[in-house]
């Protein structure tokens, strides 16, 4: 059977520059007014996060429905038995619907894992399942092997601008003005236990007690070796390292990158925030 795998830029895919044969996207959209890029392609991730610092109010949607609809058509004259789809979470975007409503129109068989998450734990499900449908590993171990990973791993989104969040209607205005008061910094996780969504975890006073709840999260849920972390920022390359820096020390066996936040994420979380991931890795 050959199978397509198929992701969307909430991934990261693109600013990754991630190449492989069978592996497609379709980029998210960010929106400014009456302006529509689309995120990846025709605008980066730097000149997403230009626009926030310019006080652009944007706004996030699915990929075009056509785009999605094209990319079926060619997956189908190409002689592809079944796309796989590991799409942004369905609890942060109605993508993964769109993408099953595309495959039903042009009768193109498609199944998915939905991943609870999105950036490096997206990819690196999305890069795994290519490696293992490569390997000619049966359809139901495929989704077996990347539900386990899904199960062992989470999100962390640490925004400091809740301003931008009572902007974008995440939070009330008074709840802004009174955590800016109080010194309050949210953490907010996304996971399977989440449903997927932008969940409350806690809240703190300092930056440093956000890392300590943090790490201390990823060690009672023994992240080792076996793990992948990513650190991600918008816009703060120093807060990154030194988040980056501490997960070193507190992980020196597991792999681990710094990279900028996928631009669909910060757009609604603002400028500063940093994310921190793991995903125990997918066997391949």
């Amino acid at each position: 059977m050959k199978v397509a795998v198929i992701t969307d830029s909430g991934s990261n895919i693109y600013h990754q520059d991630v190449h492989m044969d069978g592996l497609y996207a379709v980029p998210l959209q960010i929106i400014d007014g009456e302006q529509v890029y689309l995120e990846g392609v025709n605008i980066t991730i730097d000149a997403t996060y230009q626009l926030i610092a310019d006080g652009k109010l944007l706004k996030t949607s699915l990929p075009p429905i056509g785009q999605i609809e094209e990319l079926f058509d060619q997956l189908k004259e190409a002689g592809y038995d079944l796309v796989f789809g590991v799409m942004i979470s369905s609890g942060l975007s109605s993508t993964l619907s769109a993408v099953q409503t595309a495959a039903a129109r042009i009768e193109m068989p498609f199944d998915y894992v939905d991943c609870f998450s999105t950036a490096s734990n997206q990819l690196h499900l999305a890069m795994s399942a290519r490696q293992l449908f490569d390997k000619q590993t049966p359809l139901d171990e495929v989704k077996r092997l990347l539900e386990a990973a899904v199960e062992d791993s989470v999100t962390f989104v640490v925004p400091e601008d809740l301003n931008h969040l009572a902007r974008g209607g995440r939070i009330t205005p008074l709840a802004a003005k009174l955590g800016g008061f109080l010194n309050i910094i949210p953490i907010l996780k996304v996971a399977k236990d989440t449903g997927g969504k932008n969940d409350a975890f806690e809240k703190v006073r300092t930056m440093k007690k956000a890392y300590e709840v943090i790490i201390n999260y990823f060690k009672e849920h023994k992240v080792d070796e076996n793990c992948l972390i990513c650190i991600a920022h918008v816009r703060n390359l120093e807060k990154g390292q030194q988040l980056f820096d501490l997960m070193r020390e507190a992980f020196p066996d597991t792999e681990m990158f710094l990279t900028d936040l996928i631009s669909t994420v910060g757009v609604h979380t603002g400028l500063n925030t940093v994310a921190l991931q793991y995903i125990r890795k997918v066997p391949v």
